[in-house]
């Protein structure tokens, strides 16, 4: 497969994750230390950091994302966004990941003045960030984003070479825009994809193949590109991841 292939493990079942990884051999995007920001203050915490640092298989991280929005307009509520965005680039180092993926915060039904004015203080703020963490690519992956315009508009604006797109197929899915826009719009800065499946109305996180995703259309987009991507399967469970890669191989995927 062209690439390189990630999945997002469980601690609480580390052992049978580790075997798949093992079996097909998957790196891992953490994204659980990212999903209970306050489990930072806890011995939980550093045990699953330490965990995974000593696997040897972290490639990626999962940044904060829930409620995090690092260019508020509120200060306070800035600044909290603002930690946790650092926090969970401080824990990427430790464990010897390359790439911290963040979600847009952005407002995606207002444009004209918030548009601009989001896009310019996220490209200010994620290039301050990339100078601080010198060892980490950032992504910023679409989510409630109804079009590829608002992280277009970021994008125009960051102009650095380990900032770009994170391609939530799986969201593309459920937006305004078809798939295909989302690449012609993104294309050369994609670096990176997640994968998963859903029927265009939830972010079900089903597997490949299951929902209404238009699998070749990125297909074909990964073979045009010509470059090595990340790309992660966040389909719930092991199983899910199973039956995703029995669907790549089954139809020539990324190949």
């Amino acid at each position: 497969m062209n690439g390189i292939f990630q999945i997002q493990p469980q601690y609480a079942h580390r052992e049978s994750w580790a075997s798949l990884a093992d079996a097909f051999g998957l790196g891992y995007e953490i994204l659980e230390l990212s999903l209970t920001p306050a489990l930072n203050e806890s011995t939980l915490f550093r045990e699953i950091r330490d965990y995974y640092a000593g696997s040897g298989r972290v490639t990626s991280v999962h940044g904060a994302f829930i409620d995090v929005n690092p260019v508020s307009g509120d200060a306070e509520l800035r600044a909290l966004s603002r930690r946790r965005c650092e926090e969970s680039c401080e824990a990427a180092l430790f464990m010897g990941a390359k790439n911290v993926i963040f979600h847009s915060s952005c407002l995606s039904f207002i444009r004209g003045s918030y548009l601009d004015a989001w896009a310019g203080r996220s490209a200010d703020y994620f290039m301050d960030l990339a100078e601080r963490y010198a060892g980490l690519s950032l992504f910023i992956e679409n989510s409630q984003d109804v079009d590829p315009e608002p992280i277009r508009a970021l994008m125009d604006r960051a102009d650095h070479p380990r900032i770009g797109v994170c391609l939530d197929a799986g969201h593309a899915n459920y937006s305004r825009a078809p798939l295909t826009q989302w690449f012609d719009l993104l294309g050369e800065r994609i670096g990176y994809i997640h994968l998963s499946d859903n029927q265009g109305l939830f972010d079900d996180h089903e597997p490949l193949g299951t929902g209404t995703t238009d699998w070749a259309a990125v297909d074909r987009f990964v073979r045009r590109a010509g470059r090595k991507m990340y790309f992660t399967f966040e389909t719930g469970d092991a199983e899910g991841v199973r039956a995703s890669l029995a669907y790549i191989r089954e139809h020539g995927l990324f190949i």
